[in-house]
């Protein structure tokens, strides 16, 4: 309880530091700017913003900012005619280019059009299935051999397998010879 009376109340410190704020280190204290002219107002001789007697009153202000309007007026209908040009160039380039890919598409179809190959409508097969016939092509030829083996083949089979699993060589019911029935196929011939 003792230790609560000798230390001073909250407030007294506040006041005491608000009285020592001009000791601060930190704070850095600017002297007042000195007049070197009677008039603040008007700028040193030598500073950007300093203006001789002869340029403060121009003679023709009216005709230099109509002047300097013209100038960007100029500039701006140059700057507009160049990008017209360039843009007018692209656009011929661009339409050349198409006319190009036109020529181009018109001539393939032309070739098309004038070749047997648009012409034969040929499928990859080398047997007609309309007339039921092989093409006289090499294709076509080695498609028959093919076929005329397959048929032989298969009859041959037929024929093995008929000897094997038969008893008797003749029909049952009618009487008549099995063998003579059937009519083997050639022998297929590479031509």
């Amino acid at each position: 309880m003792a230790d609560a009376q000798t230390s001073p109340p909250p407030f007294a410190k506040s006041r005491s530091r608000l009285l020592s704020l001009d000791e601060v280190p930190h704070k850095r204290h600017l002297p007042p700017p000195v007049l070197s002219r009677e008039n603040p107002l008007v700028p040193e001789p030598g500073t950007p913003a300093f203006a001789e007697r002869k340029d403060q009153y121009a003679a023709n202000t009216a005709a230099e900012l109509r002047q300097e309007q013209e100038t960007k007026r100029q500039q701006r209908k140059a700057y507009l005619n160049q990008r017209r040009q360039c843009q007018g160039a692209a656009e011929y380039q661009n339409q050349r280019e198409e006319a190009r890919k036109f020529e181009q598409e018109s001539e393939r179809v032309l070739n098309l059009q004038s070749s047997d190959a648009g012409k034969s409508n040929r499928s990859g097969d080398h047997f007609d299935i309309v007339n039921l016939k092989y093409q006289s092509s090499q294709g076509g030829r080695h498609l028959k051999l093919m076929d005329e083996t397959v048929k032989y083949k298969a009859a041959l089979r037929t024929m093995d397998i008929f000897g094997k699993h038969h008893s008797v060589q003749h029909d049952i019911i009618t009487g008549q010879p099995l063998v003579a029935n059937y009519i083997m196929p050639s022998r297929p011939v590479n031509p």
